[in-house]
C-alpha cells in the first residue's frame, strides 16, 4: 500500500471513531496515521488487555503508544466493569497480573462498590466423560435452579474444538437432560467446505480479479495441480516483481517445466476457463434484480466451475436481509459470515458453545471454560501472553455465574489436543493455579452448591 499521505488526498473525515483499537495492526495503524496527517481526528476506543488477534498481527503495543503517535492527544481510562460479580473480575484479573513480565498499569479494572460479588468455580472431574457429565449436570441446576436463567443465557467455551472433540460429548449430554444447544460454528463449517470454498473465491475474482489470494486458494482446490506449481508461480512472481495473480494469468504451461507437462497443462486450461467465466460474467455495477443473493444464484446456477450448495444459499438469505441494497458486491461478500454469525447468535435459544476468541464482545449470565488444563490451556504453541489476555476475556463474558473446569486424564480425540498428554495425568492451567479460586472436585461442588433431592442424582 502507498505510505504517502498526499495520495489519501479526498479522504477527507473531520473524525473518525475507531473501535476495538487494540486488535489493529501494523497496516491498520498506518493507514489511521495517513489519514491523520490529512486532518482526520483519530478517537480510538480500545483496551490492550484484551488483543487476542496476534494471528493478524495485532498487537496491544499498538494501543499502548496512542499518545505518542498522535502527540497532544488525551486519554480517558474507564476502569469500572459494569458486566461482571466483583469475584468475576477478581478471578480474571488474577490471569493477567499473575504474569511476571506483565507491565506495570496505571490503573486496574474494578466494579462499582456495591456491585454483586457473583459466583466462580474451578471444578475437576476425573475423565472427560466425567465432565461432560458434570458440565451438563452443572447447565442443568442452574437452569432449574436458579430464577431467570435460560439455556441461552448459558455459554460454554473451550480453547480450541477441531471435529466437536470437546464440545461433541457436552452436546450430546445436553441433548439426554432435554436441553437444546446452539453452535455458531456451523457458519465456519460451511464455508469452509471446498464447494461453498470455489463459489466465494470466484465471486472475489468477479469483484477483482487481481486477488492473489482468490487465485491460490482455487488452484489450491483444483485437483492435481498442487503445490508445486503454485510455489513455481510464486517464484516468478518474485524474481519478475508481480503480483501472483499478475504473473499466474501471464503463465502458460511451457514455462514450468519443473512441475511436469500434465500438471501445467491442467493449471493453464483451468486458468483460462476462469477467465473466461469471468468475463462473461461481470458483476452489474447497479442491481437490476432484487438482490446480490438472486443475482448469485442465477450466476451460479448450472455451472461448470462451481455449484451453491443449500447451505450456502442459506447465508445469501441472511445477509439479504441485512445488507444494504446499494452496497458493493465486495463489500455484500466481505459480510456474509459476520451477519451469519450475528444472525446465529441473536436467534440461539439453546446453550450456546463456541471457541474463547469468538466469545468476545458478548455478555451472558453464566460461562464455563471446559478444558482448563495445563497443555490446553495455554496452547504451547502460541504466544503465552495473548494466551492469558485470551483467558481472561472468555472470563469476563459472565455477569452471575463463571465457571471453568477441566480432566484429571483423558482418552480419545481430546487427549491428544494441546500438548497431547495421552492418558496421563493433568493438572490445572498454570495461570489459575495460584489465586483466589482453587481447584475442587466438581461432584463435591455439585452436591454441595445444589444437594440433591429425591430423584435427581450427582453428578459422577
Amino acid at each position: 500500500m502507498s505510505t504517502k499521505a498526499g495520495e489519501l488526498q479526498g479522504v477527507n473525515f473531520e473524525f473518525l471513531v475507531v473501535d476495538e483499537y487494540q486488535d489493529l495492526n501494523a497496516c491498520d495503524l498506518r493507514v489511521l496515521s495517513l489519514l491523520a496527517a490529512n486532518g482526520t481526528a483519530i478517537f480510538g476506543v480500545g483496551d490492550d488487555e484484551q488483543s487476542i488477534y496476534g494471528f493478524r498481527m495485532a498487537a496491544p503495543e499498538g494501543i499502548l503508544r496512542f499518545l505518542a503517535d498522535y502527540p497532544g492527544a488525551a486519554d480517558y481510562r474507564l476502569t469500572l466493569s459494569h458486566r461482571c460479580g466483583s469475584d468475576i473480575v477478581r478471578w480474571a484479573r488474577h490471569v493477567l497480573e499473575s504474569d511476571p513480565d506483565r507491565p506495570a498499569q496505571v490503573a486496574r479494572l474494578t466494579t462499582p462498590k456495591g456491585a454483586a460479588a457473583g459466583e466462580t468455580a474451578f471444578l475437576s472431574f476425573k475423565s472427560q466423560t466425567a465432565e461432560a457429565r458434570g458440565v451438563a449436570d452443572l447447565v442443568q441446576r442452574l437452569i432449574e435452579e436458579e430464577d431467570d436463567l435460560a439455556p441461552s443465557d448459558i455459554l460454554v467455551m473451550s480453547r480450541g474444538d477441531y471435529n466437536g472433540q470437546f464440545s461433541g460429548p457436552i452436546k450430546e449430554e445436553l441433548n439426554s437432560h432435554g436441553i437444546s444447544v446452539d453452535d455458531p460454528s456451523w457458519v465456519d463449517q460451511v464455508v469452509c467446505e471446498d464447494e461453498n470454498r470455489r463459489v466465494l473465491l470466484l465471486v472475489r475474482l468477479l469483484c477483482n480479479r487481481k486477488d492473489s489470494l482468490a487465485w491460490r486458494g482455487l488452484l489450491h482446490l483444483r485437483a492435481k495441480i498442487g503445490l508445486t506449481l503454485i510455489r513455481a508461480i510464486y517464484g516468478r512472481a518474485r524474481r519478475d516483481g508481480m503480483t501472483f495473480a499478475d504473473a499466474l494469468i501471464a503463465s502458460r504451461a511451457e514455462d514450468f517445466p519443473e512441475v511436469g507437462r500434465g500438471v501445467a497443462t491442467r493449471a493453464s486450461a483451468y486458468i483460462d476457463e476462469v477467465v473466461a467465466w469471468l468475463d462473461a460474467h461481470e458483476p452489474p455495477s447497479r442491481l437490476d434484480v432484487a438482490t446480490w443473493g438472486d443475482w448469485l444464484r442465477e450466476t451460479f446456477e448450472d455451472n461448470a466451475l462451481a455449484q451453491l450448495s443449500d447451505d450456502l444459499d442459506h447465508l445469501l438469505a441472511i445477509a439479504d436481509e441485512a445488507v444494504d441494497l446499494s452496497a458493493e458486491l465486495d463489500r455484500y461478500i466481505s459480510q456474509i459470515v459476520v451477519l451469519a454469525k450475528d444472525h446465529a447468535a441473536a436467534s440461539a435459544s439453546g446453550v450456546r458453545f463456541m471457541s474463547m476468541a469468538m466469545s468476545k464482545g458478548l455478555t451472558v449470565e453464566a460461562s464455563i471454560i471446559i478444558g482448563g488444563e495445563d497443555g490446553v490451556i495455554p496452547n504451547p504453541r502460541s504466544d503465552e501472553a495473548e494466551e492469558r489476555r485470551l483467558l481472561y476475556v472468555a472470563m469476563t463474558r459472565a455477569r452471575r455465574f463463571s465457571y471453568v473446569t477441566m480432566a484429571a486424564r483423558r482418552t480419545g480425540p481430546t487427549a491428544r489436543s494441546g500438548a497431547g498428554i495421552v492418558q496421563e495425568r493433568r493438572t490445572a492451567t498454570p495461570f489459575l493455579r495460584t489465586g483466589p479460586v482453587r481447584v475442587e472436585q466438581g461432584h463435591d461442588y455439585l452436591a454441595r452448591r445444589w444437594p440433591p433431592s429425591a430423584g435427581r442424582a450427582g453428578a459422577a
